[in-house]
């Protein structure tokens, strides 16, 4: 089940909760590892490892990422 859509979807990837960047013992870690389907693997969170930032925006048009100038004070 990926458990990023809470719903019975076959997880085929083992996400790395935090990048282990290299680091075997991270990378073994059972801790560190959620299941996820390959689309959920491979959008947003990849996306913001990869390139340090999130791209799209909220219902009201507020950008995702937390360090977009926009949202500088705006959220907690």
């Amino acid at each position: 089940m990926c458990l990023k859509l809470g719903k019975t979807t076959p997880a085929t990837v083992a996400d790395h909760k935090v990048a282990h960047r290299g680091d075997e013992a991270l990378f073994f870690d059972p801790d560190n590892l959620d299941s996820l389907c390959k689309p959920c693997h491979d959008g947003a969170k990849q996306q913001l490892e990869k390139s340090g930032t999130l791209r799209g925006c909220d219902v009201d048009g507020i950008p995702l990422d937390e360090g977009h100038h926009w949202n500088v004070g705006r959220r907690s």
